[in-house]
């Protein structure tokens, strides 16, 4: 097959994630999970999934699949297991709590690519850049924090099958979200305050809580690197940016005010 056949024949986001592998000079003969010794097992995030995972693991019971759950970073945190086959397969290759799934470290895969997308993400096979993985499919959702639109890890699921249906892909996605109200429930009263006074506000239905599906990764980074930075000068600004397909955001903060002491900056983008 020549090359330009091979590419035609590999779905277009898989696609893209082997070509910011190849960009990043990461050899697929060389992958090896990485180990990090200051994982926080008892993060926000995994007290607000532990619900979720707990449920799924009854799903799950007597499959030959596991779900995971990894940091913003792509290190797994937490991981419930199906039988006996998964286990064995995981701990082999180190799909264990405190190994690191980012895509720069062992290339596609549905943790760490999902993590880059901002969007649920499908790996089967060979798809894999590991070859290790390629036993695998699997699919990542990112849990997105509802209070700053921030992407605080990833709920996945992969198999010892050969497919992951659409009843799968959507039972991960939900789960997502599930985690991403968990998260919303375990704040503080007063980012709580916040969030409700920004919902309530008018401004708060004009743009989707997540960026649209057809920007690239370039203006995906731009984007968050402009609301980090409104958010961190803690007044109302406006910042515009273009797009590499010609379009410009405005990006606009705005101080919401709530009662006593309460104050927050929303961050907001339109497209045109």
């Amino acid at each position: 097959m020549s090359a330009l056949s091979a590419e035609q024949a590999v779905r277009e986001p898989i696609l893209n994630s082997w070509r910011r592998c190849q960009d990043a000079g990461l050899n697929p003969g060389a992958f090896k999970a990485r180990l990090l010794d200051d994982m926080d097992f008892d993060s926000i995030l995994v007290r607000a999934a532990q619900p979720i995972l707990d449920r799924l693991q009854t799903d799950i019971a007597g499959t030959p699949s596991g779900v995971f759950l990894s940091d913003a970073s792509g290190v797994l945190a937490r991981r419930v297991l199906g039988n006996t086959s998964i286990r064995s397969a995981a701990d082999a290759l180190g799909v264990i709590p405190g190994f690191s799934y980012a895509e720069s470290d062992i290339g596609t895969n549905a943790v760490g690519t999902a993590l880059l997308e901002r969007r649920t993400y499908q790996v089967t096979g060979s798809e894999h850049l590991w070859a290790e993985l390629q036993k695998f499919a699997a699919v990542g959702s990112p849990v997105l924090n509802p209070l700053t639109g921030c992407v605080e890890g990833v709920v996945c699921l992969a198999s010892l099958s050969e497919q992951m249906d659409a009843q799968v892909r959507a039972m991960i996605r939900r789960s997502a979200h599930e985690v991403e109200q968990s998260l919303l429930d375990l704040s503080t009263s007063r980012e709580q305050a916040l969030f409700r006074r920004f919902l309530n506000s008018g401004a708060a239905t004009v743009v989707p809580a997540t960026m649209p599906p057809d920007l690239c990764q370039r203006d995906r980074l731009a984007l968050e690197d402009a609301a980090v930075r409104l958010v961190a000068q803690g007044r109302e600004a406006v910042e515009e940016i273009a797009l590499a397909d010609g379009r410009t955001a405005t990006v606009v903060a705005q101080v919401i005010a709530g009662p006593a002491d309460l104050t927050g900056v929303a961050v907001q983008a339109w497209f045109s």
